[in-house]
């Protein structure tokens, strides 16, 4: 029998690609054995942000190749810019350091927003926990039962910074559809505007769905509040009877204009991390973040908690965060001229 012989060269690559197969993750093992990582949340502690980064922490850990500690850190400030920008700019890249960053992060820099120092486009996208629906509701004690409401009279909405649903879509609402909101923003979390709508300072606030039906279930239950509208591609499968945004609009740009505002929805509370980490700890992250939802113990925390769950994997989820930036020129020149913070009164001179 006549022997072949594999060219030396072609002995060689196939030797470097098997020693290189198996070191790859035994590198991201061996660096994260005995370190700790840590979770960067853009918000206070107690809103939708905390609640779902926490929920990820607790369990992210033991499916990270080398199993680190994780820890949480809140960076609330600016409607999560601060956060955000901390991720981009400052944090480790070496797949030590992740975070929960605002829903509408790709938003907020399509429309130049400012304060934003990142480029969602370069974030390294983990994967998401949940998509998210986002519901203005009132208290009670304010007197409006529907978003009809909103259209004969003033209504002070709670915000938290300038880039949030909270602050955006009421002013949104007010210039595009004609409400008469009126935005009371600075507050630093959701937490804190859910105490000023108990307390009378505001009217009603802008929340996530899947955070006011769990833990605000007595209020839905005792009717205590109301909900006038939804922030969202298309009506929540349990909130049939209440409108979106979009289903408001009278003409077809506003409608776009709207959808496009509502974008944030799909991505919802997910994990990122800084740019530029190395292929390995990509994969290592990525890999482990889709272990994390579905393992049992954290399905089991999601359902005692009723959190809903609407994983996504980290390379789709980049590339719905990026599709933002594919809306037609003309609605996202019109979204902007919407979105601009008001320009501050000077004094008159004398």
């Amino acid at each position: 029998m006549t022997k072949f012989r594999f060219p030396a060269a072609a002995v060689a690559t196939a030797a470097t690609l098997l020693a290189t197969a198996p070191a790859v993750a035994q590198d991201a093992a061996a660096f994260y054995k005995g370190k700790t990582v840590e979770v960067v949340i853009s918000y206070g502690a107690g809103g939708g942000y905390d609640i779902y980064g926490r929920l990820a922490a607790r369990h992210i850990g033991a499916h990270i190749p080398g199993q680190p500690q994780v820890v949480v850190r809140n960076m609330p400030g600016a409607g999560g810019l601060n956060g955000a920008n901390h991720l981009y700019n400052v944090a480790a890249r070496d797949g030590t350091v992740m975070g929960v960053i605002n829903q509408n992060a790709a938003l907020g820099q399509a429309l130049d927003t400012k304060g934003i120092k990142y480029d969602v486009r370069k974030f390294t996208w983990v994967g998401r926990i949940t998509s998210n629906v986002e519901v203005f509701h009132t208290w009670h004690a304010a007197g409006a039962r529907s978003i009809q409401d909103a259209f004969t009279r003033e209504l002070i909405a709670g915000g938290t910074g300038p880039t949030s649903s909270s602050v955006v879509m009421p002013r949104v609402m007010n210039q595009l559809l004609g409400t008469k909101f009126k935005v009371a923003s600075g507050y630093k979390g959701a937490s804190d505007v859910v105490l000023a709508m108990e307390r009378g300072e505001v009217h009603g606030a802008v929340r996530p769905w899947a955070v006011l039906k769990t833990q605000s279930a007595d209020w839905l239950r005792d009717k205590k509040i109301d909900l006038l509208v939804q922030f969202a591609l298309e009506r929540h499968p349990d909130l049939t009877n209440v409108p979106t945004a979009a289903d408001l609009a009278k003409t077809e740009e506003a409608k776009k204009v709207l959808l496009l505002l509502a974008s944030g929805s799909s991505t919802g509370r997910s994990l990122v991390a800084p740019p530029s980490l190395s292929a390995d700890r990509v994969k290592a992250l990525r890999s482990a973040f889709d272990a994390t939802m579905k393992d049992p113990k954290l399905r089991d925390e999601a359902a005692k908690a009723k959190l809903e769950l609407d994983a996504m994997p980290g390379d789709k989820l980049a590339t719905v965060a990026a599709s933002v930036f594919d809306a037609p020129p003309a609605v996202i020149k019109k979204a902007a001229a919407l979105t601009a913070r008001p320009k501050k009164k000077g004094k008159k001179k004398n």
